[in-house]
C-alpha cells in the first residue's frame, strides 16, 4: 500500500501532525517495512502540491495540522473500496487500515478483494514453458494456493472496533533498554 494512501485514509479521522501519521498509519496497518519518518513529511509536501491536503492550523505546541481537501477525502474513499490488484501484502495493509476506522468502507474492500482474488473461468494461463509444462504447473498451484490462502484470511477476519486519532504525545527517539544498568 502506498504511503500516499495510508496518509490520506488516516486523515479522513480529522487533522493531524506528522509524526502523529507516522503512528497512526503503522498502528493501523502493522506494517511490515520500517517507516521513515522523512518519508512521511516528503509525502505529506507532495500530496499538499498536488491539491489532497492543505494546512489545518496548529497543535498548542504550534505542530502543523494536516488536513484533507475535498479532492483528498475522494481519494482516500477510492483507496479504501477500490482494490487495483490482487497482491497479498498491499490487501493485508489495505484490509487493516480499512477495517480501524469508522464507516462501511471495509465491507466494500473486502467485497471488492473476494471478486479479485475469486478464479476466473476460461483465464488461460498458458505461456511457452521450456521445462515441458512443469514450472508452468509448479507456478499455478502456487497461485491457486494464494488466492485460497487470501480468500481464507478475508473470510475469517474478526471484528475489530474502529477507533480514533491518538491524542496522547507519542515520545521520539529509541526506548530506554530494559535493566541496561542492572543492579549489582
Amino acid at each position: 500500500m502506498t504511503l500516499r494512501h495510508s496518509l490520506l485514509a488516516v486523515l479522513t479521522l480529522g487533522p493531524a501532525y506528522g509524526y502523529q501519521l507516522h503512528a497512526e498509519v503503522i498502528e493501523r496497518t502493522r506494517r511490515d517495512a520500517p517507516l521513515n519518518v522523512g518519508q512521511i513529511y516528503s509525502t505529506l509536501d507532495r500530496l499538499r502540491r498536488d491539491g489532497l491536503i492543505e494546512d489545518a492550523g496548529t497543535t498548542a505546541d504550534g505542530l502543523p495540522l494536516y488536513g484533507l481537501t475535498d479532492e483528498g477525502a475522494i481519494e482516500a474513499r477510492m483507496h479504501l473500496t477500490e482494490p487495483d490488484l490482487a497482491d497479498w501484502h498491499e490487501m493485508v495493509e489495505r484490509v487493516l487500515l480499512a477495517l480501524s476506522l469508522p464507516g462501511d468502507q471495509a465491507e466494500a474492500l473486502v467485497a471488492n478483494y473476494r471478486r479479485l482474488w475469486s478464479p476466473r473461468e476460461g483465464v488461460s494461463h498458458e505461456v511457452l514453458d521450456p521445462t515441458g509444462g512443469a514450472a508452468q504447473g509448479a507456478a499455478e498451484h502456487a497461485a491457486r494456493l494464494l488466492c485460497s490462502a487470501a480468500l481464507a484470511w478475508l473470510d475469517s477476519l474478526p471484528a475489530i472496533e474502529p477507533w480514533p486519532l491518538r491524542t496522547d504525545r507519542r515520545r521520539r527517539g529509541r526506548r530506554a533498554a530494559e535493566n541496561a544498568h542492572p543492579a549489582s
